[in-house]
């Protein structure tokens, strides 16, 4: 293959995922090779290959909205996706007017990273309060430190590469390359707090390069993030004073509740009386896990476990069945208070004072599937955080997606924390995190009332002593 050639090949195969890079890997023949540069990707312009199915309106280009001193919520860029139907044109390369190679999309759905460095270094540039690891060596967990999570799917690309004749036949190289690029990308804002999107946009992007080493795609994306940061109502969530359904409070109708009466619980010995206050919280076909914190049926969990759910179900360890009716939700400090019918329910305290590091915990729940209800793990509260300005509880007591709203507990069996997350990739161990139970009953907005204790029985002696005159 002629080294222009080749070049060329190199040119296209970066702006492309890894998957489809992987594709010219085998070396093929000269009288192929332009067919070759087209397969492994190129690009589409109108006229030249079928357009997407799907287009976006193209939105008037504007300048992207700079924020001013207030600044923005932390925000994080992911990802992009290439959600292109399989078998969609998408890519023509010219030489001399005359189409060479054409090609279609291979896979419906490719990942790519390629695009967090442009939108992130646009973000900052703008006032964002970006939480960013794309370029750094040891790559801190920078969703955990933002609230929104930014991503893009690029539902249509359009490529052309016009390659061009030598200028003499005594040389290999080409005379000019340029290349276009038209993509149809789709937007996304994530509040990882409320656990929701907030906006998303779709809108046309265009880029155009020249020279050997000429790369549209990049232009283009550029240009698509420009468009959506330029829309008012794209933009709103991000603002740090926006408004936001978990600013709703529950301070000025507190909601009192009688704590649950001492247990004089310890821990491992007791594990058995403490898992009858544990409950599966079942929301149409997902569950949780839930601790019951009042004898006539309270119970705290996660606020993500029901969701926009009003009615539950609770599976008790005794193989009881209860409807349950969710009293009260916070998304953002993500807890719920639910409640079930009756009295004499097996419950643990609550202990609101901050756990020290070091202290031994056991989390209880329902991890992986309902036939593991009750797991017992056992860690160590591993820390005291504060992530997006709330406090978490940290720990390194192994917990799964079905724990999520159940218990940690302290030795003397009594509820600390409810598990909401854990932070899990090939390299990381060890990361569970919980909403301290005081910051979970102050977002709820309850009061604890202590039970009246039972009277003693009266003696003949004592109903003399307090007959009257």
């Amino acid at each position: 293959m002629p080294r222009a050639l080749r070049a060329t090949v190199r040119i296209v195969r970066a702006a492309l995922p890894p998957a489809l890079r992987r594709r010219l890997q085998a070396a093929v023949p000269v009288t192929v090779a332009l067919a070759a540069l087209v397969f492994a990707g190129g690009g589409a312009i109108a006229g030249c290959a079928k357009p997407p199915a799907r287009r976006a309106a193209v939105a008037a280009m504007a300048e992207p909205i700079r924020l001013g001193p207030e600044g923005s919520q932390p925000v994080v860029f992911q990802k992009t996706l290439f959600r292109i139907p399989a078998g969609t044109p998408f890519s023509v390369t010219r030489m001399r007017g005359r189409i060479v190679g054409e090609d279609n999309w291979g896979t419906s759905a490719q990942e790519s990273g390629a695009f967090n460095v442009t939108a992130t270094d646009e973000l900052e540039g703008l006032g964002y309060d970006v939480r960013d690891a794309s370029d750094a060596v040891f790559t801190p967990n920078a969703t955990l430190e933002a609230r929104y999570q930014m991503a893009a799917i690029i539902h249509g690309l359009d490529l052309e590469y016009e390659v061009k004749t030598p200028a003499s036949v005594s040389t290999t190289k080409f005379e000019q390359i340029s290349s276009r690029a038209t993509m149809d990308v789709e937007f996304q804002i994530f509040d990882s707090l409320d656990r929701k999107m907030v906006a998303k946009t779709r809108v046309i992007g265009r880029g155009e390069a020249a020279g050997r080493k000429g790369q549209p795609m990049p232009p283009a994306f550029l240009a698509a993030f420009r468009t959506a940061l330029a829309d008012p109502a794209f933009v709103a969530p991000l603002r740090k004073n926006a408004p936001h359904a978990a600013n709703a409070s529950f301070e000025d109708v507190l909601l009192s509740i009688r704590r649950c009466p001492e247990r004089d619980l310890s821990l491992p010995r007791d594990l058995p009386r403490a898992q009858d206050a544990v409950v599966v919280v079942v929301v149409g076909s997902a569950s949780g896990t839930g601790t019951i914190v009042s004898d006539d049926g309270y119970m705290l969990t996660a606020a993500h476990v029901v969701g926009d759910e009003r009615k539950a179900t609770l599976r008790f360890k005794s193989g009881l069945e209860l409807p349950a009716e969710v009293v009260r939700v916070d998304p953002g400090r993500d807890a719920a208070l639910l409640k079930a019918p009756g009295r004499g329910h097996a419950c643990l305290r609550t202990d609101e004072t901050t756990v020290r590091v070091g202290t031994e915990i056991w989390a209880i729940g329902n991890p992986i599937a309902e036939e593991l209800a009750r797991s017992v793990t056992r860690g160590v509260a591993s820390g005291n955080r504060t992530i997006r300005g709330l406090a978490y509880l940290q720990t390194d007591a192994a917990v799964n997606p079905g724990n999520s709203g159940g218990p940690l507990l302290d030795a003397e069996g009594e509820l600390r924390g409810i598990v909401v997350h854990k932070v899990s990739n090939e390299a990381i161990e060890g990361l569970g995190f919980a909403v301290p139970v005081g910051d979970a009953e102050n977002a709820l907005g309850l009061r604890w009332t202590e039970p009246v204790p039972p009277r003693p029985e009266s003696t003949p002696a004592t109903r003399t002593r307090n007959r009257p005159n």
